[in-house]
């Protein structure tokens, strides 16, 4: 487990690092044009992503986390407090990297009421980190649905991202740099879980 933390870290922090540095370069741009015209304003989507961004908002995501981990509390401190302290600490670096570098809002009808800067995405962060994490918990407690849960995880993962698309208040490039920095968060949360276990 030690290595493979070691490479979701390192991997992650070179996304983000690469996703920093080309913005503004005309690849970047392309890249969040083209997922902004695919993906903006899906009217049967619209709805399923204002929810997504209510549970994926530092009230939601803390709220899930509070709660589920005090369910899972049986797993040890990674569950409780460890859950909700991964999710609370995504929200803090967040808030640190947004002020960090500062990038305006799509230059879109935002479907969603929203403030700050945008790089990098604090939902795709929690997503990353929250569902990272209860996938991680859901296979300890059932071993044999590891099957089940890496699918459901990942499309967790994808859809809290990806609501922000169709919403028109991020970037590609912002939801991108939020799960590299979610990567490199959940990861350090994974080596905690191998010491504690």
């Amino acid at each position: 487990m030690r290595r493979k933390t070691y490479w979701l870290a390192a991997g992650g922090l070179l996304v983000f690092l690469l996703v920093w540095l080309s913005l503004g370069d005309h690849v970047q741009t392309r890249f969040d044009a083209s997922l902004s015209a695919w993906l903006y304003d899906r009217p049967l989507l619209v709805q399923a992503s204002q929810l997504l961004g209510w549970a994926g908002n530092v009230y939601g995501s803390l709220t899930i986390a509070l709660g589920i981990g005090w369910l899972a509390r049986k797993q040890g401190r990674i569950a409780w407090p460890g859950l909700p302290g991964l999710v609370f600490a995504s929200w803090c670096v967040n808030g640190a990297l947004k002020r960090l570098v500062n990038r305006p809002r799509p230059d879109l009808e935002h479907l969603m009421a929203v403030h700050g800067p945008s790089f990098p995405s604090g939902h795709a962060m929690a997503a990353m980190t929250l569902y990272g994490a209860l996938g991680y918990l859901a296979c300890r407690h059932w071993p044999s649905r590891r099957g089940l849960v890496f699918p459901l995880t990942l499309l967790a993962i994808l859809a809290g991202g990806m609501a922000r698309l169709v919403l028109g208040v991020h970037y590609g490039s912002d939801v991108l740099a939020g799960y590299a920095v979610g990567c490199v968060l959940l990861a350090v949360y994974l080596q905690t879980a191998t010491y504690s276990a």
